[in-house]
């Protein structure tokens, strides 16, 4: 439940305008709201008076995936989002081959036993099952669409690779695309089915003995395995990956990590920062 009071110069509004040019609702996010205007319910065309009270409930939207209790790594939690430290070797939702215990099924667990419902886990991101770090979670429809479509928000990995990477700072820009069913995705031209995806990398560490660099990685789109694909393409393979020619028997996964996040929290409308260290599987690599 929010409630608002409209001040002045939105007088003359819709309820719908407001929400959405106001308070950061999506279109469709609205279609699912109840919506009491000075004790009344109305619907998203009603205009508004000055200091008219505007009081919203979103529509409950329950799950059929059962609770499991798990011990999340719970780094931030407000009424609108959970942000979890995820550990690897942990899928991030249930997809079509059946997998008993996922990340969902432990977030479920969680809501129910804070609030008594099963409520639905919406994920703003989702992590490869092998790569560890930060997954964001939004409570209802309103935070989701308002870090989907309202504000931007900006995504930090941190990757040890193999072999020395020499230019400290860069852009790799190479679309993104699969042939077949294949679960690999590769370097795909746009005109064969390629979908543009952006990186910036820059040097963190150098290690010339064991051959291995970390790197700071920022996301500008989120394709498929992107961080994985576009480091591979220029000869540095993350350690560990060997869907992409990064096998190495010094690492059981690929040595990825989503340690940052950066958005405007949909609660208090202000800049917000998220972040974790190195665990330990990818700091014993540069003590």
């Amino acid at each position: 439940m929010r409630k608002f009071i409209i001040p002045k110069e939105y007088k003359g509004y819709t309820v719908a305008q407001y929400l959405k040019d106001v308070e950061g609702y999506s279109g469709r996010s609205i279609r699912n709201l109840v919506l009491i205007l000075d004790k009344k319910k109305v619907k998203p065309t009603k205009k508004l008076r000055q200091f008219s009270r505007l009081t919203v409930y979103e529509t409950e939207k329950g799950t059929n995936i059962e609770p499991i209790e798990m011990d999340l790594k719970i780094v931030y939690e407000d009424n609108d989002l959970l942000i979890i430290d995820k550990e690897p070797f942990l899928v991030t939702h249930p997809t079509l081959k059946k997998v008993d215990k996922t990340l969902a099924h432990g977030v479920v667990h969680h809501f129910e036993k804070n609030t008594g419902k099963r409520s639905v886990p919406r994920f703003y991101n989702r992590l490869d099952m092998n790569t560890s770090g930060l997954i964001v979670v939004t409570k209802n429809a309103f935070s989701q669409a308002y870090l989907q479509e309202k504000v931007d928000t900006k995504k930090y990995y941190m990757a040890i690779v193999k072999g020395i990477v020499l230019e400290d700072e860069f852009f790799i820009e190479s679309p993104i695309g699969r042939i077949g069913e294949s679960l690999r995705r590769e370097v795909l031209a746009v005109e064969d089915g390629g979908q543009e995806a952006k990186t910036h990398v820059r040097v963190l560490k150098r290690d010339m003995e064991k051959n291995l660099t970390l790197l700071e990685v920022e996301l500008f789109t989120g394709r498929t395995h992107q961080i994985r694909i576009h480091l591979a393409s220029i000869g540095h393979p993350i350690l560990g990956d060997e869907l992409y020619g990064g096998g190495d028997e010094r690492a059981n996964r690929q040595l990825l990590h989503s340690y940052k996040f950066i958005f405007e929290n949909p609660g208090t409308k202000k800049e917000q920062t998220v972040e974790i260290q190195l665990p330990e599987d990818m700091k014993v690599f540069f003590e």
